[in-house]
């Protein structure tokens, strides 16, 4: 009964706006740490279409004629980039052995914007809930991140990099 109480506070605190979306994802993983999930099956069963709704749901918050201006000027770079990382990425599953779904799933969340493009290719690909969250995690440290601070790269190439990925910018 706890862990009920417990996640109606949570979630009318996360949906109501009364914490920010880095303090409702820090309760939520709390929560995960100390109760057990009241509605665990239920959960299972809508948690993949909740997700790609809410995909859906972020499209519609977008500025039209921004989205216009910005790919009139960047399409080029854009159809570039979104090639290279999936080409290159596809390669490199294929070189380290990493299964071909899985492969797939982190090209295209590297490729265009992570963790959301994950989600809506993986019921695609038909890939497992393994394999979406496997697919996931790297999507949480980018090799650009990690490579400015300590292999003496400018910054400034990292910052084109990130920000030539269409959902980071």
């Amino acid at each position: 009964m706890t862990s009920r109480i417990v996640f109606f506070i949570g979630l009318v605190c996360a949906a109501s706006g009364l914490a920010s979306p880095p303090v409702a994802l820090t309760m939520g993983l709390l929560f995960g740490l100390f109760f057990l999930h009241p509605f665990g099956k239920e959960a299972a069963r809508f948690s993949r279409v909740l997700l790609q709704a809410s995909v859906v749901g972020l499209g519609f918050g977008m500025n039209l004629h921004a989205v216009a201006r910005a790919g009139r000027t960047g399409f080029l770079y854009t159809l570039l980039s979104i090639s290279f990382a999936m080409i290159f990425g596809i390669l490199l599953g294929k070189v380290l052995r990493v299964e071909r779904t899985g492969a797939y799933l982190i090209s295209t969340g590297t490729a265009i914007c992570g963790g959301s493009a994950i989600a809506a290719i993986g019921p695609i690909t038909g890939a497992s809930d393994e394999e979406m969250a496997v697919s996931i995690c790297p999507q949480f440290g980018r090799v650009t991140d990690f490579s400015s601070d300590r292999s003496g790269v400018e910054p400034e190439p990292d910052a084109v990099w990130l920000v030539g990925r269409p959902g980071d910018s």
